[in-house]
C-alpha cells in the first residue's frame, strides 16, 4: 500500500508539472490579439522569455494563432541601437505574417506601424 500511495504522489507531481509547462509554453507576450516580438541579437527574436531562430519563430507564432487566435505581430523596436530590429528581422515577420495571414506592425515607441514584406 505505500508503494502504490508514493506512486500515486510521484504521477500527480508530474501531471501538475506537465500542465504548469504546459501553460509556460503558451504564456509568451500576447497583447490586444497581437504577438509582441522583441529583436535579439544575431537575427534572433524574444517573445516573453523565450529566445527563438527564424524557423521557430514561425512555428510558435503558428501556434498561438491556433491557441490564442493573434490577429497579428507587432515587432518592437527598442530605443537603443542593440535593440532595433535589422532589415533581415523587419522582412523575416513580414514574411511570416504573410504566409500566416497575419496583420504584421513594427512598434517604435507606442505608434504602431504597418510592416511590409518589400
Amino acid at each position: 500500500m505505500k508503494k502504490f500511495m508514493l506512486k500515486a504522489r510521484a504521477m500527480l507531481v508530474l501531471a501538475m508539472l506537465a500542465m504548469f509547462l504546459a501553460t509556460a509554453a503558451h504564456a509568451g507576450d500576447v497583447r490586444d490579439g497581437r504577438a509582441i516580438v522583441t529583436p535579439a541579437k544575431e537575427d534572433r527574436y524574444k517573445i516573453g522569455s523565450y529566445t527563438f531562430g527564424k524557423a521557430e519563430l514561425f512555428g510558435y507564432i503558428s501556434e498561438l494563432k491556433e491557441t490564442k487566435k493573434i490577429t497579428g505581430i507587432v515587432l518592437k523596436n527598442g530605443y537603443s541601437d542593440s535593440n532595433k530590429a535589422t532589415d533581415e528581422q523587419r522582412h523575416s515577420i513580414a514574411s511570416i505574417g504573410k504566409t500566416l495571414q497575419l496583420e504584421t506592425f513594427t512598434q517604435d515607441g507606442r505608434d504602431l506601424q504597418p510592416l511590409s514584406n518589400d
